[in-house]
């Protein structure tokens, strides 16, 4: 069975989102450096900044860990509309800290959340009436291409403003909302990937065989393209398949060795038991790559 995708969007975890953005500085260097990492919007909304603000996030400690943000985030995702937010985390303190921002108002949030509410609702009722008749199919490829049959009910899909990127972490995934609705299939189907890839099996394997851990990364995305390529507007020529869809070799490594081991495997991933044996036979293709650029 397919877990359920429920699509949102939520001003509290949109104002979350937007604090952790604005004092990105005090977040974990994994986010700073990555999805909240947005100059943009930072430089736009850096007005809004308060020192009082910024000493008491410094004062309370806000996370240890980026595993700690997430755990925060998709608490939020998962907390009922009328519901308090000791039970999201760990970190009482860091509940009331929030809890006294978003009263406060030092966060400026009422205005952009004026102006993005409507845009962000909008866009989701779009890209739910685009996702609605590929999405179960795409699920289905992605399990059959992990390996791995879905172990989640549902999975909670928030579109966020602020975010450079997005993320999935257990059953729930963050977003922004790009404006290509045909990149933003892809997009959700790379974060889906996340939740479903057996990560480890390919992680194990690269270390094992001495190679680049980041390429985990890339077969993630492998997956989430051929899981989801059939379903897309195909480029009419001479127009290039859009940037955002096929894997990017300027972001993933090894794209060149991989794509065409994944484009066999995608025709016919039957003649694999499980995914070890997919890793393992991926791994010569890599080494072939490593001793050419060599």
């Amino acid at each position: 069975m397919n877990p359920q995708v429920e699509f949102g969007v939520s001003r509290v975890v949109n104002e979350f989102c937007h604090i952790s953005v604005l004092y990105g500085e005090l977040m974990p260097i994994e986010l700073a450096s990555g999805m909240l990492g947005n100059k943009a919007y930072r430089a736009q909304n850096a007005h809004f900044r308060r020192d009082e603000v910024r000493l008491e996030l410094q004062r309370v400690g806000p996370f240890a860990s980026e595993s700690e943000w997430y755990r925060f985030a998709t608490g939020l995702m998962k907390r009922a509309p009328s519901g308090g937010l000791e039970a999201i985390s760990g970190n009482s303190k860091l509940a009331e800290l929030f809890r006294k921002i978003r009263q406060g108002g030092v966060a400026g949030f009422e205005q952009i959340w004026k102006e993005a509410k409507p845009r962000l609702e909008e866009y989701k009722e779009k890209f739910q009436s685009e996702w609605s008749p590929i999405g179960d199919q795409v699920l289905s490829r992605l399990s059959t291409l992990a390996k791995t049959p879905w172990a989640l009910d549902r999975i909670r899909v928030h579109f966020i403003d602020c975010l450079y990127g997005g993320f999935g972490w257990n059953d729930c995934i963050g977003f922004a909302a790009f404006p290509d609705l045909q990149v933003q299939k892809k997009f959700l189907a790379h974060e889906l990937s996340e939740l479903i890839t057996p990560r480890r099996i390919v992680g194990d394997a690269l270390r094992r065989a001495d190679l680049n851990s980041e390429i985990t990364h890339t077969v993630v995305d492998m997956l989430a393209y051929f899981s989801v390529r059939d379903f897309l507007e195909r480029p009419v020529f001479p127009n290039p398949e859009k940037k955002g869809i096929k894997p990017n070799p300027n972001y993933y490594p090894a794209v060149a060795e991989l794509y065409p081991f994944f484009e066999r495997y995608a025709e016919g991933p039957s003649i694999y038991i499980d995914f070890k044996e997919v890793v393992q036979d991926m791994i010569p293709s890599l080494k072939e790559g490593t001793e050419v650029g060599s």
